[in-house]
């Protein structure tokens, strides 16, 4: 069977350069949802608020950041396992939802309302556009499998390209929102001052659906 991962949407990302917040915001996510995607441990290690320091992970920063990698690759295990099975548990970490919601990777989204809550806390509404309507079918072949998110939040359909000719008809998600929590990250022996991701949540009452059929 083959499997399309990534959407055939080009990701977009709007930024309203204009206060200090929202350049923050903006640079912070879109190097967050790079790391995601790419599987850099150690730029997530940097970028995930509290890894450094985190005395469950090991003794020494050595140590910490073997234990991240470890507790990291379990989140894109369980996003693969959610995926599969039709539902992907919403983690709030960052990773799991980067991956399900394919920023960076296939979804549109922008930056939108950025809130200083204090100094080291900024608090960033993220909107994400789907574009399920836009997918080219052309160029898949039968048994290609791909992979849309629905409703309620964490379903997944997977459909695959059928071997003959027929109507598959889905309820997909349209848009949603993301809250991110970001703080500010002192500096470690292995990462430099910055920020990191703190929490990441969908507003539920944002998510809009649209049905969707395809003629195979």
């Amino acid at each position: 069977m083959k499997v399309l991962t990534a959407l055939p949407v080009t990701a977009l990302l709007l930024v309203a350069a204009c206060a200090p917040g929202e350049r923050t915001a903006s640079d912070t996510l879109l190097q967050f949802v790079e790391a995601v995607q790419e599987q850099e441990m150690d730029r997530l290690y940097c970028m995930s608020a509290g890894a450094a320091e985190a005395p469950e992970l090991g003794g020494d920063e050595s140590e910490r950041r073997v234990g991240f990698g470890k507790w990291a690759a379990s989140q894109y295990d369980s996003y693969i396992a959610g995926r599969n099975a039709g539902h992907v548990e919403l983690e709030g970490h960052g990773i799991v939802e980067a991956k399900l919601f394919s920023l960076g990777k296939g979804a549109f989204y922008s930056i939108g309302e950025v809130r200083r809550v204090d100094p080291d806390t900024l608090e960033v509404e993220m909107a994400v556009r789907f574009g399920y309507s836009s997918i080219d079918l052309s160029r898949l072949s039968p048994g290609t499998t791909f992979y849309l998110c629905g409703l309620p939040l964490g379903m997944v359909h997977a459909i695959r390209v059928p071997d003959f000719p027929q109507e598959v008809t889905v309820e997909v998600l349209e848009s949603v929102t993301l809250r991110w929590t970001l703080v500010r990250r002192p500096a470690s022996g292995f990462c430099h001052a910055g920020w990191a991701v703190a929490a990441v949540e969908p507003l539920r009452d944002s998510a809009a659906s649209e049905t969707i059929s395809w003629r195979f």
